[in-house]
């Protein structure tokens, strides 16, 4: 089980050819390959629909996803093979809200927004266009230890210093209310809360990403003089 990206967990990619190689051992042992696309999925990334198809990981045997399959209703779903789906037939199993008309009606919509508006397309140029300006920021300010990710779906990591590298949770956390108070709200995570996360809506535009990054770069200033 693994996310393409990770999320929470700092907007970490997976490690190339880690995965192929790990479900190959999973696989022989007779495990299942679970790819958990709740954040990568539906075109955030950008040049791929998939996180699994953008990082190399290879098919899996079941996916997860929701929130943005939602567009803020509350729903989730699961896609796998027909053998291991029909696995189930002897067992008992039930979902209070599985197959919630008003939820599938909900759904179909959303993938035909992002079809139809391409904002797939939009998080790679707009991811394009944030990446260039955060990269000018790290070089700007020694407290930007890293700046990654993809389309949109970026982190910025905070630190003492960049030769270092030592996490700085401390500056992240009143960078944080700094940007709330100029209108942006950030995500935090990362393994020692030192991580921004940036996963903002599909659909925003070039005048977006650039109050955006004007507003981190203030807010990195006022923190740091």
């Amino acid at each position: 089980m693994a996310e393409p990206i990770q999320g929470f967990g700092g907007i970490y990619p997976m490690p190339e050819d880690f995965i192929p190689k790990a479900v190959e051992h999973v696989r022989a042992a007779g495990g299942l390959y679970l790819s958990d696309e709740v954040q990568t999925g539906f075109g955030r990334l950008g040049s791929h629909y998939w996180g699994h198809d953008a990082m190399g990981m290879g098919k899996p045997d079941i996916i997860t996803m929701a929130k943005m399959m939602g567009n803020g209703f509350p729903m989730a779903a699961v896609a796998t093979t027909k053998e291991i789906a029909n696995s189930f037939g002897s067992k008992v199993t039930f979902s209070t809200y599985g197959g919630n008309p008003i939820a599938m009606a909900t759904g179909r919509e959303v993938l035909k927004v992002i079809d139809d508006e391409k904002l797939q397309e939009n998080c790679q140029v707009m991811g394009a266009l944030f990446m260039k300006g955060l990269k000018e920021l790290q070089n700007k300010y020694d407290q930007v230890g890293d700046v990654r990710g993809n389309g949109l779906m970026i982190g910025i990591e905070l630190v003492t210093d960049q030769e270092s590298k030592t996490p700085n949770p401390e500056l992240l956390a009143e960078i944080l209310e700094k940007t709330k108070d100029y209108g942006i709200l950030l995500g935090k995570g990362g393994r020692f809360g030192n991580v921004f996360r940036l996963q903002p809506p599909m659909c925003l535009n070039a005048k977006d990403v650039e109050f955006a990054i004007d507003v981190i770069d203030r807010s990195l200033q006022e923190a740091t003089m």
